[in-house]
């Protein structure tokens, strides 16, 4: 089944040890790959991914859902709580196909209202 290699993709990338690798980074994104922050900040891979440091986080992955686009496109949803903040966020992602390996191109985090 493909959510759960997705999922665990999403999981990774929530990773401080992932997220301050850049080697690791490129092994999961597109090359024209951009996110919309939770914090409004938008990421474009050529420009960040030596500088997208999160430090330490602690966060929990919840409600993951999968919708298929098309056979080498899918969209992932999903909600998160940040326990070092006490923010959570929803959650999305396009992932496409490459070559037969799933890679992120798209990401957004809306945080959720108190």
């Amino acid at each position: 089944m493909l959510a759960p290699l997705i999922e665990e993709k999403e999981r990774l990338l929530l990773t401080s040890t992932v997220r301050t690798s850049p080697e690791r980074l490129r092994d999961l994104v597109t090359e024209d790959f951009f996110e919309i922050g939770s914090s409004g900040r938008i990421l474009y891979r050529e420009e960040d991914t030596n500088t997208m440091d999160l430090g330490e986080i602690d966060i929990t992955l919840t409600n993951f859902k999968l919708d298929v686009i098309r056979d080498d496109v899918v969209l992932a949803t999903y909600r998160t709580e940040n326990h070092t903040t006490g923010q959570s966020a929803l959650r999305s992602s396009i992932w496409v196909n490459i070559d037969g390996t799933w890679k992120m191109k798209f990401h957004q985090g809306t945080i959720v209202p108190a």
